[in-house]
């Protein structure tokens, strides 16, 4: 039962952050015509690009994690 719910919560959060990443790169495409305050010759594409690329690593995490999950939530209690 808990690798049926590892699954599903897995799933889950990868349908998540594939929403994010889409439109986040969405966004980041929408943001070329601004420009960064302080920085007129840097476009705003490179910082609303942390959005879709924070969503990238998420996903290795979430699989990382569904491969090996380490739970060890009672060792560190206190």
């Amino acid at each position: 039962m808990r690798r049926v719910l590892d699954s599903f919560v897995a799933l889950s959060a990868l349908l998540l952050i594939g929403v994010i990443i889409v439109v986040g790169w969405q966004y980041a495409q929408r943001g070329t015509v601004q420009s960064v305050i302080g920085l007129e010759d840097v476009s705003m594409f490179w910082a609303y690009l942390a959005i879709p690329v924070g969503g990238v690593f998420s996903v290795f995490s979430i699989i990382g994690n569904y491969l090996d999950p380490q739970r060890m939530e009672l060792e560190t209690a206190q």
